[in-house]
C-alpha cells in the first residue's frame, strides 16, 4: 500500500466513525502512514535480529540515528554508535523507533565487523525518567514518567511481544515441571463465583492507554515502566506490563474481544486467581511452558470466568494475553490443561 491508497482508506474511517484530527489532511495521514510503515519493518527486523543463528554469529547490537532527520533529537544522536550485547537491558525501552518520526535502526554486528569499524561494546548509559502529560487535549489529561529522549508509548521493542512467545527461556533445573503432552489433572470442582462490586467493571469507551493505566496501577506500576515484578499467590515472581494487551507487531490491542470492560478483574485474577495451571503447548515450532491464571466473577448477577496467560521467557515468566472468557468449554480447552498448581 502506498500513501496515495492509505488516504483514501483513512478518509473512510474518518467519515465512519466522525474523527476530528488535529493538523491538516496531509501532514496526519503521512505521520500515521510512515509511523505505521516504520514500526511494522522495525517489528520484523527485530524478528531477524534475535534469530538463534544470526545471534550466534552476531551476537551484538549498535544504534544507527538516521542523518535524513531534520530535528534530531539529542538523546537519539547521544544513542548513535552504542554498541552493546543483544541481551542487554537497554534495548527493552530503547529499541527503535523510539518516537514520532523517528528514524533509528539497529544493525547486528560480530567481533570481526566491530574490529572493523573500530568499534568496541561499550556500557548502556542510565536511563534517565521524566513525566510528561499525554492527553491534553482529551477528557482526561494525565502525567505518566517516561525514559528521557523516548515519547509516551514508544518504550518498548516492536515485535518483542511476538518473539517472547515462540521462544521458552531457561528453566530452574531443580523445579519439577509438567510433563509435555498437556496432561490432564482436573482434581476436585471449580469453585464458586467470586461476587465483585459494579466498580470492578469499567465502561467500554474509554481511550486505550485509560485500561492500560488502570490495569498498571492495580500493581504499582505505571506507564513508561519497562516493568513491575510481582509475586503471585504461588510465589512465582511474573513480569506486569502492557504485554498482555500488545499484538505480535507490539501494537495495544486492549479493546480485542471486549476484555477493555473486564480490565480490573483481569488484574485481580493474577493476584488472587481460583486456579493457576501449568502446562506445554506448541506454538509456532516451539514447545513452550505456559502458567495459566483462571478466575470466577459475579458482577451485578452477571458470571463470567477471567483468563490471564504467561509463559517462560528470557527474562523469566512474561505476559502473552488476558482476557474474559465466555464460552464454559472453551475455557475447558484453553486452559485448564496441564497440571493445576494451585487452587484457592
Amino acid at each position: 500500500m502506498v500513501a496515495r491508497h492509505f488516504r483514501k482508506d483513512f478518509d473512510k474511517i474518518v467519515n465512519r466513525h466522525g474523527w476530528s484530527y488535529k493538523g491538516g489532511r496531509g501532514w496526519r495521514t503521512r505521520v500515521i502512514y510512515e509511523t505505521n510503515l516504520r514500526t511494522a519493518y522495525q517489528a520484523g527486523r527485530f524478528k531477524q535480529l534475535t534469530d538463534p543463528d544470526l545471534l550466534k554469529r552476531r551476537p551484538f547490537w549498535r544504534y544507527k540515528h538516521s542523518d535524513s532527520v531534520l530535528h534530531p533529537r539529542p538523546e537519539h544522536l547521544s544513542w548513535d554508535g552504542l554498541v552493546l550485547p543483544h541481551d542487554d537491558p537497554f534495548w527493552q525501552s530503547h529499541y527503535p523507533p523510539n518516537g514520532w518520526g523517528c528514524q533509528c535502526k539497529v544493525f547486528a554486528e560480530s567481533e570481526r565487523s566491530l574490529e572493523r569499524k573500530k568499534l568496541k561494546p561499550g556500557k548502556a548509559p542510565p536511563i534517565e525518567f521524566e513525566e510528561k502529560t499525554v492527553g491534553v487535549r482529551g477528557p482526561s489529561p494525565r502525567t505518566v514518567k517516561v525514559p528521557k529522549g523516548i515519547d509516551p508509548g514508544w518504550a518498548h521493542a516492536p515485535g518483542r511481544s511476538w518473539v517472547a512467545s515462540q521462544t521458552p527461556g531457561a528453566l530452574d533445573s531443580n523445579r519439577l515441571l509438567p510433563p509435555s503432552g498437556n496432561t490432564v489433572s482436573r482434581a476436585g470442582a471449580r469453585v464458586r463465583p467470586r461476587v465483585a462490586p459494579a466498580t470492578r467493571l469499567l465502561p467500554d469507551d474509554l481511550p486505550e492507554d485509560q485500561y492500560i493505566d488502570s490495569f498498571l496501577a492495580e500493581f504499582g506500576a505505571a506507564s513508561g515502566d519497562r516493568f513491575k515484578v510481582f509475586e503471585d499467590v504461588a510465589g512465582t515472581p511474573l513480569m506486569i506490563s502492557d504485554e498482555l494487551f500488545r499484538d505480535g507487531k507490539g501494537e495495544l490491542k486492549v479493546k480485542k474481544r471486549g476484555r477493555q470492560r473486564y480490565i480490573l478483574l483481569l488484574a485481580d485474577t493474577i493476584k488472587t486467581p481460583d486456579e493457576i495451571w501449568e502446562g506445554w503447548g506448541k506454538f509456532g515450532n516451539k514447545e513452550v511452558l505456559r502458567r495459566r491464571y483462571i478466575a470466577r466473577w459475579k458482577v451485578d448477577g452477571e458470571e463470567t470466568d477471567t483468563l490471564a496467560v504467561y509463559e517462560t521467557g528470557p527474562q523469566g515468566w512474561v505476559g502473552v494475553t488476558a482476557f474474559n472468557v465466555d464460552d464454559k468449554k472453551n475455557l475447558e480447552k484453553q486452559a485448564r490443561q496441564g497440571k493445576r498448581v494451585y487452587k484457592k
